[in-house]
């Protein structure tokens, strides 16, 4: 895991190359798990603010300024990780045999991001190398066909 997540950060910006599945998979469940604190403050902070809201003004006050400095580390980790995860999921799609515009899938309603997690979840294809046969240099006093 630690070092899915190593190549997770080295490749930041590399929509080239492939991901295996376990580099994908280990990657998300890692961002998952550093996002459960988030959602834990998210969800005391909520549930304080109501109880707070018939007690004083004050302490309702302050526990709002503990909700949106938590909303700003929340959105500077997310920002932070956007491009690694859209990276990592382009090349998530190449290693399964797929085109990297199936990410836009994502914003399909409803079905789009079931079908984004299914072409995420399929196996590797081995691709075969393609070489391209490069053609001899052509001579200067070859006759052209219109002679």
């Amino acid at each position: 895991m630690i070092n899915a997540y190593k190549n997770f950060f080295k490749n930041y910006a590399e929509f080239t190359g492939r991901s295996t599945r376990p580099d994908y998979w280990w990657v998300w469940l890692g961002n998952f798990i550093l996002s459960i604190p988030f959602w834990i403050i998210y969800f005391y902070t909520v549930f304080l603010s109501t109880v707070m809201d018939s007690v004083s003004d004050s302490a309702s006050e302050a526990t709002f300024m503990f909700f949106g400095l938590v909303a700003i580390i929340y959105a500077v980790f997310y920002l932070a990780i956007l491009v690694p995860t859209i990276a990592l999921s382009v090349r998530r799609l190449r290693d399964a045999g797929f085109h990297w515009a199936f990410i836009f899938l994502h914003f399909v309603p409803i079905v789009g991001r079931f079908a984004l997690l299914v072409l995420l979840a399929m196996p590797s294809k081995e691709v075969e190398i393609v070489t391209i046969n490069r053609p001899k240099e052509v001579e200067s006093e070859e006759a052209t066909p219109f002679e």
